[in-house]
């Protein structure tokens, strides 16, 4: 028996990536609006794209389901990317909100 790994889901691992490195190099220099800004967008284009996808599988004859479950679950890994760090970043600010001065 041989296991074949998906090669559509490495993108989301690379964009994972790219998010950490990106936000170590940012909050070296400080700027974590725009970390937040790129995650957001990133997550944006990924919900629009498996929208797209979901229309185009139930109103078109091209029955893609395999790429549209593929673009589901990267606008899902997505969106929970995105919320762990807004938590974060909330708790982040709680904690600053809570230090005596």
């Amino acid at each position: 028996m041989t296991v074949r790994f998906n090669n559509n889901v490495a993108p989301n691992l690379t964009l994972q990536r790219q998010l950490q490195e990106t936000a170590k190099t940012e909050a070296k220099t400080g700027n974590i609006a725009s970390t937040f800004e790129k995650i957001l967008s990133e997550t944006n284009r990924l919900q629009k794209e498996s929208e797209a996808k979901k229309v185009e599988f139930l109103t078109t004859d091209k029955k893609d389901l395999h790429g549209t479950l593929i673009a589901g679950e990267k606008a899902d890994v997505s969106l929970r990317l995105l919320l762990k760090v807004r938590n974060k970043l909330t708790s982040a600010y709680e904690e600053i909100i809570r230090m005596q001065v």
